[in-house]
């Protein structure tokens, strides 16, 4: 009709333009909510847009990250080199029991409990205790077995019930047992358990807070070689 003419609706006109972009005529997917665990960075409702000194900021503190790290990797590399992992047998002691039994032995006054050790097994330490606050010198040393088992062996010519209380921690008597063919008192405290016999010239004290086992097999070896 004359006079007539179309209304300028841009709202009727979004579509058709949206669409002619997408160059698909079919509708544009609408984003993901930010709910949905398949919703990406292009389903936010705004892109966020860095300023050019927050984008320069965020370099220089990314730089600085890589530089700390490669510092520290410098540091590391040579204290690692230095210190390699420690090997089973790293904490193995060079201690010849048998030498520093024998040395001992010429002042002791008494015979020295000192066995002959296995491939596996070590003493970690052995001496002569001469200047004790207990007033009884007397010889010890640590046996530690191949699975890492220990015993610590205590030998005195001169012992007393203090010196044994001192010895034992005041562990308490709690039987008597036979090893080796020797009476053992077994005293118990906490975690460990001692075992006491006495023999022709010496009192013996072992003691264990890893192996019963072991403890047993130790005395055993000194009611053989002492009796």
């Amino acid at each position: 009709m004359e006079g007539v003419h179309p209304e300028n609706n841009t709202e009727n006109n979004a579509p058709a333009t949206e669409n002619a972009a997408s160059g698909s005529g079919l509708p544009v997917a609408s984003p993901r909510s930010l709910d949905d665990p398949n919703a990406t960075f292009e389903d936010l409702p705004f892109k966020p847009q860095l300023t050019e000194k927050q984008a320069k900021r965020a370099n220089q503190t990314f730089k600085g990250m890589v530089l700390s790290i490669g510092f520290t990797v410098a540091i590391l590399i040579p204290v690692l080199m230095l210190n390699p992992a420690p090997k089973d047998d790293a904490f193995e002691s060079d201690v010849n029991l048998q030498a520093t039994a024998e040395q001992t032995e010429q002042i002791s006054g008494f015979e020295i409990f000192a066995p002959e050790l296995g491939e596996k097994e070590y003493a970690n330490f052995a001496r002569w205790q001469a200047n004790t606050a207990q007033g009884v010198p007397y010889w010890e040393f640590g046996l530690v077995s191949e699975d890492k088992n220990f015993v610590w062996v205590r030998q005195a010519a001169e012992s007393n019930p203090t010196w044994i209380a001192l010895i034992t921690d005041a562990a308490t008597p709690t039987e008597k047992r036979t090893i080796g063919g020797t009476e053992w008192e077994v005293r118990v405290k906490d975690q460990s358990t001692y075992l006491i016999a006495d023999f022709a010239d010496s009192t013996v004290v072992l003691s264990s807070d890893t192996s019963v086992e072991q403890l047993n097999s130790v005395a055993e070896q000194v009611a053989n070689d002492l009796k």
